[in-house]
């Protein structure tokens, strides 16, 4: 099966491979193993159909329930649906001492994008989502067997987790960034290109740049995602370990089930 970027699918949104990126160490995440997309209620037969010979096997929704009621996933029959809503935040935005040092002095605007991203990775509801999160990624050990995660428009919530578990394979951040701002990219091409020349364009790298302009500042909520890993926990394997749980043995896992030599 061929494998691109972003997926060959009729009515997929956002619909991306994280496999082929390269880790710090010189490995590669594997394909077929981990997908990101947008909302899913429009997926045709034949969309389904090529999901299900792709492997999907799990269907991680990140919405709350009012928009699961509102476009509901559909999936192939094979695949395992999970809803683990990462809103609403349970803490009602109330830090400890050296978390709201942090948003103070990262977030001066105080704006809600950054703010929520901030939250997303420091409030307890979505701490106990990507403990979850990551219990299914290591449920995952066939080969060529993909789990796929997702929100409305697989940007936001998606670009955490998917930041999450690149970090945990060691893929460098200039690509995590680069991976999230292609979600944009994919988004503004869609009015001037055609599904082909995405695609290839994707495949290349040339997607992402070619709309830098016009998203870079939408990269600085990721990047204070990163802010909170490294000024409270000394990096993003030791925010991996002291607040999602994982173990030495778990990130070791992750990069036997989902990256090449």
């Amino acid at each position: 099966m061929e494998h691109n970027r972003v997926l060959r699918l009729q009515h997929g949104i956002n619909f991306r491979e994280l496999g082929g990126y390269q880790t710090t160490a010189g490995k590669t995440v594997k394909w077929q193993k981990l997908l990101r997309c947008g909302g899913m209620s429009l997926l045709t037969k034949a969309d389904l159909h090529y999901l299900d010979h792709y492997g999907l096997r799990y269907d991680i929704d990140l919405r709350q329930e009012s928009e699961t009621k509102l476009s509901p996933d559909r999936y192939p029959k094979r695949t395992t649906y999970l809803n683990t809503s990462v809103y609403p935040f349970a803490d009602n935005r109330c830090f400890d001492r050296h978390q709201k040092k942090l948003v103070k002095r990262l977030v001066a605007d105080e704006s809600f994008g950054a703010q929520t991203y901030v939250q997303m990775v420091t409030d307890s509801h979505p701490v106990k989502v990507w403990q979850k999160f990551f219990t299914t990624l290591l449920a995952n050990t066939e080969p060529n067997q993909s789990v796929l995660f997702h929100c409305a428009a697989g940007k936001d919530r998606t670009g955490v987790a998917a930041a999450l578990i690149l970090t945990a394979l060691d893929v460098p951040r200039k690509t995590i960034l680069q991976d999230y701002l292609l979600t944009n990219a994919v988004f503004m091409a869609a009015d001037s290109m055609d599904t082909a020349t995405i695609i290839t364009k994707a495949n290349a790298g040339d997607l992402a740049s070619q709309f830098n302009v016009e998203m870079s500042v939408e990269v600085a909520n990721l990047k204070l995602v990163f802010c909170v890993f490294d000024e409270l926990y000394g990096g993003g394997i030791g925010y991996l370990h002291e607040v999602l749980g994982l173990s030495v043995a778990d990130i070791n896992d992750l990069k036997m089930l989902y990256l090449d030599d």
